[in-house]
């Protein structure tokens, strides 16, 4: 076997590393997972944050094996098809009245991608030809594909490729957890951290130039940069900040929406929408490889014109609005929507969260614990305090993973993260039991690490 998995790449993974101890995965119902050797496993990421309806749902394979044998390709550069066209009217049918017309893509990279092409065109288009700069957070993650990596915020993900693309500037992570300056408690409210976050992007697009700037990309919730929740008024601050400098503001809502954070779209939560939206994964319970672009009526405009005009939008992919991929798409909004699993996943999100600070409390080890729905994050730190972090070389987070996996459960760790990201059908008992080998991973691992220097001091 190892041999075999030697002859693959597994993403972001050290293959050889991987190879001396591979997953490789066989089969899957509801929540678990089987590999090659019989272990069965919690699924404890819902894949890679898609399988958000679990594994062996026949109804999703249903809708696909019958589009299968309807019609399986509709050639995207001469034809749409009509599932296409049923999914556009269910999306829109679930957003605000502003949102007016739909691209659908194969996958999230291609739905950030081409947002943010659709912001570059968009204004090309309405007379400001100058705006090209994309602005995005440190500490984020867009996608894999050229214009995705430049937008993202981490250098390690982004330093194989570079140099990147030209026209990318990158703005602190909105983290109330851990603000990159020194701020008095009375400074460390929400209000005046978002007040203090916006300022730091307001001088950045100041600087920059507002005429040259088309689009600020982020996540509602980032993911990438640690399951970080901006403080409250980040986001309607963004909201202002863009219609007052002319910026189209694009959320990419490709794991936080279809109720993964507790409710349909991240959105919902802070009560701010933006002018275009990315979305993905549990669009199609991850059964088919899906994503969309969502546009307001004000940013399609200037694509509807004669053909003489050139002025549609130069860009699509071969599987974009492919007919299987929506029938699934489909089904898995209807079971979604159905079952009301987004208002489910907030109620098993708090009990997993407040499991995970019952672990926090025997562990000073955790220093925090966060998240909306069934997306939470525990970060380690060396000390509670200060809340430094352990060395990287400590790799805290990787070895609670690997117990987890032990004990059957499967999870996202950086050295100084754990996330969570179970399907979205789980039980009140299956949360209990991913609290209780976490726990146990846990008591694995920290109890008697290394204090922080000057830790307690």
């Amino acid at each position: 076997m190892q041999e075999r998995v030697a002859r693959t790449m597994v993403d972001f993974a050290q293959m050889k590393a991987f190879a001396e101890d591979p997953l490789v995965l066989t089969s899957g119902a509801g929540i678990r997972v089987t590999d090659v050797e019989g272990r069965t496993y919690i699924d404890g990421l819902s894949g890679t944050f898609c399988a958000s309806l679990g594994h062996g749902d026949a109804r999703l394979a249903d809708a696909g094996a019958a589009q299968l044998h309807r019609l399986a390709m509709a050639a995207p550069t001469m034809a749409t098809n009509d599932r296409a066209l049923e999914l556009v009217e269910t999306l829109l049918g679930m957003l605000p009245d502003r949102y007016a017309v739909v691209k659908l893509f194969s996958g999230g990279s291609e739905a950030t991608e081409n947002a943010m092409k659709i912001a570059r065109q968009y204004h090309k288009q309405t007379g400001q030809a100058g705006r090209y700069k994309i602005l995005s957070h440190y500490r984020s993650y867009h996608g894999g594909t050229g214009n995705a990596v430049a937008a993202g915020g981490w250098p390690a993900w982004r330093a194989p490729y570079e140099p990147l693309a030209g026209g990318f500037v990158h703005l602190h992570t909105p983290d109330p957890y851990r603000p990159p300056f020194d701020a008095a408690p009375w400074a460390m409210t929400p209000d005046r951290l978002a007040a203090t976050y916006l300022r730091l992007v307001e001088e950045a697009i100041e600087l920059e130039g507002p005429g040259t700037i088309a689009a600020l990309i982020t996540e509602p919730i980032l993911m990438s940069a640690g399951v970080v929740i901006p403080p409250d008024g980040y986001l309607p601050g963004l909201r202002e900040l863009c219609d007052r400098y002319g910026i189209l503001l694009i959320f990419d809502e490709i794991i936080t929406a279809f109720g993964r954070v507790g409710t349909t779209f991240a959105s919902e939560l802070f009560a701010t929408w933006p002018d275009i939206m990315c979305l993905g994964k549990g669009m199609s319970g991850g059964y088919a490889p899906l994503s969309a672009v969502v546009m307001t009526a004000d940013v399609a405009r200037p694509f509807w014109g004669d053909p003489r005009d050139l002025v549609q939008f130069h860009s699509g992919h071969t599987y974009g609005a492919n007919p299987v991929a929506c029938a699934i798409g489909l089904a898995a909004i209807a079971e979604l929507r159905e079952k009301g699993l987004a208002k489910r996943a907030a109620a098993r999100g708090e009990r997993l969260q407040a499991g995970l600070a019952a672990v926090a409390e025997r562990h000073p080890a955790i220093g925090d614990v966060r998240g909306r729905g069934l997306l939470v994050g525990v970060e380690f730190v060396a000390d509670r305090g200060s809340r430094a972090r352990f060395p990287a070389t400590v790799d805290i987070g990787v070895r609670v993973r690997d117990e987890a996996r032990k004990r059957g459960l499967l999870l996202r760790a950086s050295h100084w993260m754990l996330v969570l990201a179970p399907p979205l059908i789980l039980t009140d008992a299956e949360v209990d039991e991913i609290v209780s080998i976490v726990g146990d991973a846990c008591d694995a691992v920290l109890p008697g690490l290394p204090a922080a220097p000057g830790a307690g001091a």
